[in-house]
């Protein structure tokens, strides 16, 4: 079943990206975000596939009291989360962009807690840390679940900006802070570009991992998150291994079909 239409499929070749608004439903939402609640007052200081505000230790809400800013490999954590990456309809559009064939890459979670300064995480592009890959077809899924403007933890792009190349990133001490700001080497050029889109519950932004692309600070008095899944066509290789995600290279969809995780683990264990 085709899910995204001929504008859509337009959209993301010349733009880099496309919105789908309310994707997911009020109920499927509620339900990730009660794994969530559950997940994250277990995700302690110092788990190697986790960060946390680097501002403060003091407690953040009730969905996020450690103040989580980010996880990895998220898809272990939970079945319901590994049924997330499996969702026909999410990964019915990666068929739609890529072809009947597609492999994990990552699956993560990007949190914002109450009153963060996210500015040191900084504009970026994904395919810096994913390259050489065989081909560009590979892109970021982001869920949302949560009411976010420009500054309660939206995420900020440049269209187009995955046609200009991989810049260079830079880390740069700034006085005061407790890490590093990213930043991208001449990013000054596309700076008047930059859009902030708002994002509601259950909404996706499907985008390259070549757009050059920031996750924004969050003023509000509660945590946002975002549900990070990448994913690629199967022919898009990963040509010297780095990958070392959990995730990577699991067989998604065969032939048209999305598999379930069963499904999935028969095909790596016969080498499909």
């Amino acid at each position: 079943m085709q899910l995204l239409n001929k504008e859509q499929l337009g959209h993301y070749e010349s733009e880099g990206y496309i919105i789908l608004p309310r994707f997911f439903d009020d109920a499927e939402v509620q339900e990730l975000l009660e794994v969530m609640r559950r997940i994250l007052p277990t995700i302690n200081r110092g788990t190697l596939t986790a960060d946390h505000d680097p501002w403060t230790q003091e407690p953040g809400d009730d969905l996020n009291p450690l103040r989580v800013s980010y996880i990895n490999d998220l898809f272990e954590y939970d079945q319901r989360l590994d049924d997330h990456m499996r969702s026909k309809r999410l990964v019915g559009v990666m068929m739609d962009l890529f072809g009947s064939d597609i492999t994990a890459f990552q699956s993560a979670t990007v949190i914002k807690p109450p009153q963060i300064n996210f500015d040191y995480h900084g504009w970026h592009q994904d395919m810096y840390d994913y390259q050489p890959l065989s081909n560009f077809k590979n892109a970021n899924a982001m869920t949302y679940l949560g009411d976010m403007g420009p500054g309660t933890g939206s995420t900020s792009l440049v269209p187009r900006s995955h046609l200009v190349g991989i810049l260079q990133p830079v880390w740069e001490d700034v006085e005061g802070w407790p890490k590093k700001q990213r930043r991208l080497e001449g990013f000054e050029k596309y700076e008047p570009d930059v859009i902030t889109p708002h994002f509601r519950p259950g909404d996706v932004l499907v985008f390259d991992s070549r757009l050059m692309h920031r996750a924004n600070s969050n003023a509000d008095d509660a945590t946002k998150i975002g549900l990070v899944n990448v994913f690629q066509s199967a022919d898009c290789i990963d040509i010297e291994g780095k990958n070392d995600f959990h995730v990577a290279n699991l067989p998604i969809a065969s032939q048209g079909k999305v598999l379930t995780r069963e499904e999935s683990m028969k095909m790596v264990s016969e080498g499909g």
